[in-house]
């Protein structure tokens, strides 16, 4: 355990964020922060130096600032309504490792109901061409659209054996007992497992544009993300995403914008599963992150759909405008004309686990009609 006293003024709201931050790597249980009379004291069960606890905190802690989260929409249980479980009786999974699972025949028809109800009711109602996207990305994607700079943690870098025919089959002819000599024999890929879907879609827009004729497309694929303690049941190291992406003018995305948080809206009331819709932040970890997380909380940015579950909150979904960001990075702008990018994506596998738990999952997806539903009256399954 490492002790760091923190002696500058700290709100109650800028220490909860400091411990969140600290907890997304380290893991909660091996996390305390306190404010004290002086500032806030910080612990953390690691093998970290006090100085470089403190290098972190002074980090995270530069100018940050307060920033209420607005909440946009909000949905109880109805009337009589189970408290929701902690583990769904059709989660039968098996760990392989932090968040990582051997999926059951249970869980795998729950995530397919679940995902046949995010394109019946979601998708349809956007007329974009359905993409697939692989597991792996070109490590110089993330490059370009600054992933390294905000979220290094989370990266799962790819390797291969080296180029030399004859390293192969030398590890072939490795005897038991010899496996620490497998990391000489391998090098660092330019490929990593992809931790974000909608990357496909920036890094490929102009082909992407001139075969479909679209700015607005929609992708399913898998999503790698190491948290190193803070893996479990729902905070998964493997998951599959869906998303809508749109491209275009300012205007043109700032109202697709609109439009997306407004259909997740209706799409969570119609699944009449209880939640919060809550202007967000991410947790960057890269340079100045606390004035990034208050950028995004104080433009609106970032808005995350919040399901109730035994354990807390549980983020299922979010829709986000990146402003200029990646049509920058990519060289959209000059190509085509792209001055601005958002998204909208749900977890697929978090969704099926919070509508388990809350045993709303239907036995049969059916489209719900959107003009019958109102913000006032959940639709019953």
């Amino acid at each position: 355990m490492v002790r760091y006293h923190h002696k500058r003024a700290v709100t109650a709201a800028s220490a909860d964020e400091l411990r969140k931050a600290l907890a997304f790597y380290y893991g909660s249980d091996a996390v305390l922060v306190r404010q004290e009379d002086e500032g806030v004291l910080v612990e953390v069960g690691s093998s970290l130096t006090e100085l470089e606890l403190s290098d972190i905190v002074r980090h995270f802690l530069r100018g940050h600032r307060d920033v209420p989260v607005r909440v946009i929409t909000e949905h109880g249980p109805a009337a009589g309504a189970a408290r929701p479980v902690s583990l769904p009786p059709a989660d039968d999974r098996i760990a392989i490792s932090g968040g990582t699972y051997l999926q059951g025949p249970e869980w795998g028809d729950a995530l397919e109901r679940t995902r046949q109800l995010v394109y019946e009711r979601v998708a349809a109602d956007f007329d974009a061409p359905r993409l697939n996207g692989s597991a792996q990305i070109p490590r110089e994607v993330l490059l370009r659209a600054g992933y390294y700079r905000k979220f290094p943690n989370l990266v799962n870098a790819v390797s291969r054996i080296r180029p030399d025919y004859w390293d192969g089959v030398t590890v072939s002819r490795l005897r038991p007992g010899q496996s620490e000599a497998l990391a000489s024999f391998y090098e660092p890929s330019d490929l990593v497992l992809n931790p974000v879907t909608c990357y496909h879609v920036y890094s490929n827009a102009l082909e992407l544009r001139r075969r479909h004729g679209t700015d607005l497309f929609a992708i399913e694929g898998p999503v790698f993300r190491h948290e190193a303690h803070n893996h479990n049941a729902t905070r998964l190291a493997e998951f599959r995403m869906f998303e809508l992406v749109r491209l275009g003018r300012s205007e043109e995305v700032r109202a697709e914008f609109d439009r997306l948080l407004d259909s997740f809206c209706r799409f969570f009331v119609s699944l009449g599963l209880p939640h919060r819709v809550v202007s967000a932040s991410d947790a960057f970890f890269g340079d100045d992150p606390s004035l990034s997380r208050d950028a995004q909380l104080l433009n609106g940015s970032k808005f995350e759909v919040r399901v109730p579950l035994a354990e807390g909150e549980l983020s299922v979904a979010s829709v986000n405008a990146h402003g200029e960001v990646f049509a920058d990075a990519f060289g959209l702008r000059e190509a085509a004309g792209i001055e601005a990018t958002c998204c909208a994506g749900i977890g697929l596998d978090r969704l099926a686990y919070a509508l388990l738990a809350h045993g709303l999952l239907p036995t049969e997806a059916a489209p719900a009609d959107p003009d019958l539903i109102t913000a006032d009256t959940p639709t019953e399954m």
